[in-house]
Order: C-alpha cells, then structure tokens, then sequence
C-alpha cells in the first residue's frame, strides 16, 4: 500500500496496524485534502466544525485531537511557550476516523483544535499543497470575557494567549491555503461565508448548511453548555455589559492587541 506520509514512519505504522488494505486506501486518499481549523479558543472554532459537518463530503472529527498541535496545551491548560517543532501525532486522527461511528461517505477529513493555528507553517509543509486552512478571528475583547464550560468561575482566555493565536495567525493572512473569517461575519453573512469557504475548501455549497444544526453531524462539545442551536448573534459585543468591561481594557492595554482588533477591523477608540 502507498505510504500516507512519506516522512511520517509513527503514522504510517499506525495505520499498518489498524486498518486494512481497503481501510487505508481510504485514509490515504481523505488525507490528500484535509481541511483543518485554527484559532484562539473560544473564538468560535466548534462552531466553525459544527456548521462544516453538515456537509456529506466532510467527516469532521467530534473533538480536538491535539494532533497538529501537539506541544500547545499542558492538559487543558494552554502552553504559552510550545515547541513548534514537535513531531505530529496524526494517528490521533485515524484513530477516529477507523471507530464505528465515524461516518464513512466523507471524502476527506476536517479536524478542529483552536492552537492548530500556531503550527500552519508545519502543517503546511507536512500535507503539502492539497491541504486547506481555515483561521477564524473574533473581537478580542468578547474572547477575553468568555467562559468555559469546564471553568465557568473564570474567563478561559487571557490576553497575551489571544495576542500570540491571532498573532500566528495573521502571518497567514494572504498564503493561498489559508481562509481567514471574522466569526461576527459568520453569524451575520452566514450563507454568504458559507459560499466563499467552499470555493475555497473546493466543495459546492450544499443545502445542508441552511439547516442548520438539524443536518450537522456535530452537534454537541466540551466547548459548549449546550447542544448546537440555530445561528445567533446575541453573543456579539458582550464584553459593553457591566462587569466585563474592566477585563477587556485588559486587553486594550496592549498596543499589539489594538493592532490586531484594528488589522481585522474591529473598531477601537482611539
């Protein structure tokens, strides 16, 4: 069978060792395109996934495997200074991809973990030129006053993370595999980002995404408090309520940060 990765012995014996002829064959041929998501935590990467899960051309893996950032996290805690050069546990995808539930129609594979988006240079040079990836950016200031499921007594993401993720990511800004969305533009113009991603991504847009979360194969994540609802914008700005609004000055203190909201057009005073 034709070697997955030519340089990625620990995948390719993985697969060897789990998957059939038939099995691997299919994995190879889901790997030629993947689609991989990346951005700050709680800047809406599940949504993203969520909403991609409703195409049938799309297996979407249900949770982040930290397989192409395998050096970002200690625990769940991020890792503020990871080791970029780290080799990637890709197996942690096949692993999904080969259980039962896994859906088998999808003709390529879409994986989320939000510190992906530190490591596109790597992921790049490892998938090469079929690989697409999608960077979503949200208003710093919303970021920094969201909470965790799992933390719910504080907010998950502090400023310099925000800085370093979107940061990373705006070096990208421009490379031809490399899709940046504000997610404000996903929940407003939502069919019309829709529409560039698949010309991006290489997909005709499908009538799935319209009914949404009923037709996402994704519905429910640690990420979230509850299961996918209908797209809503009631989230947007909510770092202007009393009692966050002292945390996202936090944020303004930085003058990279206001250059970052400024460069993907969030508006700051002066």
């Amino acid at each position: 069978m034709q070697p997955i990765f030519k340089n990625d012995s620990e995948v390719q014996q993985y697969i060897d060792a789990h998957a059939g002829p038939e099995q691997g064959e299919r994995l190879r041929r889901m790997s030629e395109r993947p689609v991989i998501i990346g951005g700050c935590g709680r800047s809406g990467t599940t949504l993203l996934l969520s909403v991609l899960s409703c195409h049938p051309n799309l297996t979407c893996v249900p949770y982040e495997t930290m397989g192409l950032c395998p050096d970002a996290f200690h625990g769940i805690e991020y890792n503020p200074n990871p080791d970029l050069d780290m080799p990637f546990e890709t197996w942690k995808v096949f692993e999904y991809l080969l259980k039962d539930e896994a859906p088998q129609n999808g003709m390529r594979w879409c994986e989320k973990t939000p510190r992906n988006v530190l490591y596109f240079r790597q992921i790049l040079d490892y998938f090469g030129d079929g690989v697409r990836l999608i960077h979503i950016v949200r208003d710093g200031r919303d970021v920094v006053t969201s909470r965790h499921p799992h933390a719910e007594h504080r907010f998950w993401v502090p400023p310099a993370r925000w800085i370093q993720d979107v940061g990373a990511g705006c070096e990208m800004d421009g490379h031809p595999q490399v899709f940046t969305l504000r997610y404000e533009d996903l929940l407003y113009e939502y069919e019309s980002v829709l529409r560039q991603i698949c010309d991006f991504i290489g997909e005709d847009f499908h009538p799935n995404f319209l009914q949404y979360p009923q037709t996402a194969q994704v519905r429910e994540s640690g990420a979230w408090n509850e299961p996918g609802r209908k797209i809503s914008t009631r989230s947007i700005g909510r770092w202007k309520r009393a009692g966050y609004i002292e945390t996202a000055q936090k944020l303004l203190d930085d003058p990279k940060a206001v250059e970052l909201l400024r460069h993907y057009g969030y508006e700051v005073d002066a």
